[in-house]
């Protein structure tokens, strides 16, 4: 079941995240092959709702012009999955955006993910010269 986990995390984390913000695809159909029908998700204590999820691609599709996400560490245990990762992404309106994200999920039998909360994280701002 490890290698199951992981290829499904890895699926979330990098395939999922390019697709949502970058592809043409119907949303619904990215998220049906990467969440289960009953998958809940948490992000920072607010739980979406699978609707919630396919409507983000309406707007991450207007303002993503490229991203990529790297994963700096994934821990796999059976059936769950714990990481740390970075999306850096081109936002039209805001420019080069940093998002660090806490993920621990878990995987069903048919290699879909079930269960994800997520926690964001600011990235410490760099030091201006002179401070």
């Amino acid at each position: 079941m490890s290698e199951i986990t992981e290829l499904a995390a890895r699926r979330l984390l990098v395939d999922y995240t390019r697709d949502m913000a970058l592809s043409a695809e119907d949303p619904t159909q990215i998220v049906a092959r990467t969440l289960t029908d009953d998958a809940v998700w948490i992000t920072d204590g607010t739980k979406l709702t699978r609707d919630q999820l396919i409507a983000h691609a309406v707007p991450a599709r207007k303002n993503v012009t490229a991203g990529d996400m790297r994963i700096d560490d994934l821990l796999v245990d059976g059936r769950r999955f714990a990481a740390r990762c970075c999306l850096s992404a081109e936002h039209r309106k805001l420019g080069h955006v940093v998002s660090e994200w806490l993920l621990i999920g878990e995987v069903a039998e048919d290699g879909r993910v079930r269960r994800i909360h997520q926690l964001g994280c600011t990235p410490a701002a760099e030091p201006q010269a002179g401070e």
